[in-house]
């Protein structure tokens, strides 16, 4: 495999170290559903990464949604600044593929190779794109939106959400996009042996639904052993703005639906978890074992079931908080950091561990020093989706909606975000200051997307809690 390097830029180079990232799909921070369920998320290896490495239990994607997400983690812009609202957009159509902050690492002498859905799509990115960013060829994985005809023939239909197919065990593994990523990254650790550091995406599918996956998956959790939280009390539609923008998925009503929902959705991340730990076993046993930083994010987190949502695309918790883990082989030490932080950190993060400055303008910041104990327990972590905007400051979390109206939690007490303490509560006034000041600093046009009617400066009505 190719990734040599001129003798003048050895000495420079070797010294850096490469770096592993590895994206999930739709996967919400998993920690808590470890227990909230009764029957526990089984991901053992990321648990066991958790265990030598540091875990972000409080980072944000800054969009609830695959395109803007992605857009804004690769360029560490805001969706705003890059135009992507939607999943209609490719993203090359609005900036250039030199915005990538994986184009500094190609730049500055890594030999960057691409390997699944990292950047919002299961194809390839297009030749003109792809060659300005990554050193090697595209790779092209068939997605799992949908089974072949003729292997669902042969698979059982396991209920809930999408049927929750399960394929044969063993004979149609391979058929799966996480396999294959999978196999492409095991291939290259196992085949690497360039001068040049190298930066490696492995893009996952899971726990994206339809949640197929082999049936074994399934059958690892028993879905009349889940249960709902006590404090759940079906749809919470506050107001009739909220109502209609956030419609419950009425299916959800039903209590075997949502138990065999959910056993899909967690068989589906557990089977990204198993590709995750083959990969992880090839680094292991690889020559690039001391010498290969590991990330885990996902673009978005996902509602299973609070408020009878099952969807992404909100502004609570349960749609943006993603995980987010770091793993340094010269500071094998496992931690859990509760502190606020962000998906644009992702690219300055990178860059500072590869010794590369970032270009321009951006937001994010680097979170290796938090790896030796730095914390930032105040700062405001926004996320926008179209017109409305929210920021995670401290233990609290304030939404602007775009027709005036806000909603306050505390995140912390109030996981669910059920109890909206309304805009007299004493941490109205500081959270809305911080909302404004963040979002002037994103660039993001809060004066005109909040009437004068709807700004408590003015005295406006439209800010009654809902």
């Amino acid at each position: 495999m190719s990734g040599r390097l001129p003798d003048c830029w050895k000495e420079h180079v070797l010294t850096r170290k490469n770096i592993l990232l590895i994206s999930f799909d739709d996967a919400v921070a998993p920690w808590p559903y470890k227990t909230v369920f009764n029957e526990p998320l089984r991901t053992p290896n990321l648990d066991r990464l958790c265990e030598i490495s540091t875990a972000f239990h409080a980072a944000y994607a800054q969009a609830p949604i695959c395109g803007p997400s992605r857009a804004s983690m690769m360029t560490t812009l805001m969706p705003h600044e890059t135009g992507i609202l939607d999943n209609e957009v490719y993203a090359f159509d609005r900036f250039s593929p030199q915005s990538i902050w994986t184009y500094l690492l190609n730049s500055g002498g890594y030999y960057c190779s691409s390997g699944g859905k990292v950047h919002h799509g299961y194809r390839p990115l297009k030749p003109e794109n792809h060659d300005v960013i990554y050193s090697d060829g595209r790779k092209k994985f068939q997605d799992d939106m949908g089974l072949p005809k003729e292997l669902r023939k042969r698979s059982k239909a396991f209920g809930g959400f999408r049927r929750g197919w399960g394929t044969p065990d063993g004979t149609d593994d391979d058929f799966y996009y996480d396999a294959k990523s999978a196999d492409s990254a095991i291939k290259f650790l196992t085949d690497y042996d360039g001068d040049q550091p190298f930066y490696r995406e492995v893009g996952f599918f899971s726990p994206h639904v339809p949640c197929a996956t082999p049936a074994r998956f399934k059958r690892m959790y028993d879905a009349s052993n889940l249960r709902r939280p006590q404090e759940w009390n079906g749809h919470v539609p506050e107001n009739d703005y909220i109502a209609s923008t956030f419609p419950e998925n009425e299916d959800f009503r039903s209590e075997q639906y949502w138990q065999d929902s959910i056993r899909n959705y967690f068989s589906a991340y557990s089977h990204g978890d198993y590709h995750f730990g083959r990969v992880m076993d090839a680094l292991k046993n690889s020559r690039h074992a001391q010498n290969t930083i590991v990330v885990v994010v996902s673009d978005h987190g996902f509602h299973l079931g609070n408020r009878n949502l099952f969807r992404k695309t909100t502004l609570w918790e349960q749609s943006l908080r993603v995980p987010f883990i770091i793993f340094d082989p010269e500071n094998p030490v496992g931690q859990e950091i509760h502190d606020p932080v962000a998906l644009i950190d992702l690219g300055p993060t990178v860059l500072d561990f590869a010794g590369i400055s970032p270009a321009g303008r951006r937001h994010g910041r680097s979170l290796r020093p938090f790896l030796s104990g730095k914390r930032d327990a105040g700062r405001a972590v926004p996320s926008f989706y179209k017109n409305h905007v929210s920021i995670r400051k401290g233990d609290y979390r304030i939404i602007r909606y775009d027709d005036g109206s806000f909603q306050l939690f505390n995140v912390e007490t109030d996981f669910w975000q059920l109890r909206d303490l309304g805009t007299q509560h004493e941490q109205f006034a500081p959270m809305y200051q911080a909302l404004k000041e963040c979002s002037a600093d994103c660039g993001f046009d809060f004066q005109n997307a909040v009437s004068a009617a709807a700004d408590p400066a003015a005295g406006g009505s439209a800010l009654q809690s809902p």
